[in-house]
């Protein structure tokens, strides 16, 4: 994965030659990054794309998921399976786990590494200080769909390459890094079973109206565009966005009341930062000078951040 940082925004291209798959090497360098971006303050916002010509990440590198399910087994039953599974992540949490199971669990261990890193990635995108905004330059299916989908914002070429989607079903699987998930919590659980029932790609004008991409920009405008809006929202306070991330993505799962309650708890930690009273204290003058809340009377530099320094924690 290259990385570049203009400012607060930092760059970083999928690189996996020569289809661009998700590999097991670049859910390590994801989980590297997105683990250092949360201790790193000079960084408010990520933009995830590809880095081969047309390519965003098509899925998982099936000669990597084949060292899973190629091993000779019995049929295992879900319910073997879930109590297995806890048993491993909380084993990876231990020192030097991760790679011992690498080095000698075979394509098994590998596999089971990979997807433990893959949820505890994704949900680290979820609770960041920093917005993670993807710049969707060619297909996303499957794996690469998914992470897509774990990114805050999504904004895809206009071209006619461009195809998203859930396509596990057409290969005898269902997916196992989000797609589930996260489909059903912004579609629906109608609209994600036919998505992923079907498992065909569907291209950037469904995608849109569907409400999974948020902006479809021409395709030689996409990355400039991506990271002119990463820039902007970079300038938000990371508490601020950590907080608000949260309770979306976590507190909706709750009862409303406990969501709530989350929100009211965010709502009131983001409100005792440093940066909280700067921005009041410039309101107030602003107030006074334009007679007018300034977010009708002079919006622009409160947009894009000018206004007020409030990226400090």
């Amino acid at each position: 994965m290259k990385l570049a940082q203009d400012g607060r925004v930092l760059t970083a291209t999928a690189v996996a030659p020569p289809l661009n798959f998700v590999t097991t090497e670049l859910i390590r360098d994801l989980d590297r990054l997105t683990a250092a971006v949360d201790t790193d303050d000079t960084v408010g916002a990520v933009v995830l794309t590809g880095g081969l010509p047309g390519r965003f990440l098509i899925h998982a590198d099936p000669r990597e998921l084949a060292g899973m399910v190629e091993l000779p087994h019995p049929f295992v039953p879900v319910g073997a399976v879930r109590p297995f599974l806890w048993v491993v992540d909380v084993a990876l949490r231990l020192p030097g786990a991760a790679r011992a199971m690498e080095r000698f669990g075979g394509g098994l261990g590998v596999g089971l590494v990979w997807f433990h890193r893959w949820k505890q990635t994704t949900l680290r995108m979820n609770r960041s200080g920093a917005v993670y905004v993807a710049a969707i330059n060619g297909p996303a299916l499957g794996g690469g769909h998914e992470i897509a989908l774990a990114c805050d914002l999504r904004y895809a070429a206009d071209a006619e390459h461009v195809r998203l989607g859930q396509i596990e079903t057409l290969g005898c699987l269902i997916p196992g890094g989000g797609g589930t998930q996260r489909l059903t919590r912004m579609l629906g659980a109608a609209k994600a079973l036919e998505l992923t029932l079907e498992g065909a790609p569907f291209d950037v004008g469904e995608a849109y109206r569907l409400g999974l991409v948020h902006r479809v920009i021409p395709e030689d405008q996409l990355l400039v565009e991506t990271q002119a809006t990463a820039a902007r929202l970079a300038s938000r306070n990371p508490v601020a966005v950590a907080e608000l991330k949260r309770a979306i993505y976590f507190g909706a799962a709750k009862s409303l009341s406990r969501g709530l309650d989350q929100e009211r708890a965010g709502f009131l930690s983001v409100g005792t930062t440093a940066a909280a009273n700067r921005v009041t204290r410039a309101f107030f003058e602003d107030l006074e000078r334009l007679g007018d809340t300034p977010y009708l009377a002079d919006l622009k530099p409160w947009l894009d951040g000018s206004r007020v320094d409030q990226t400090s924690r």
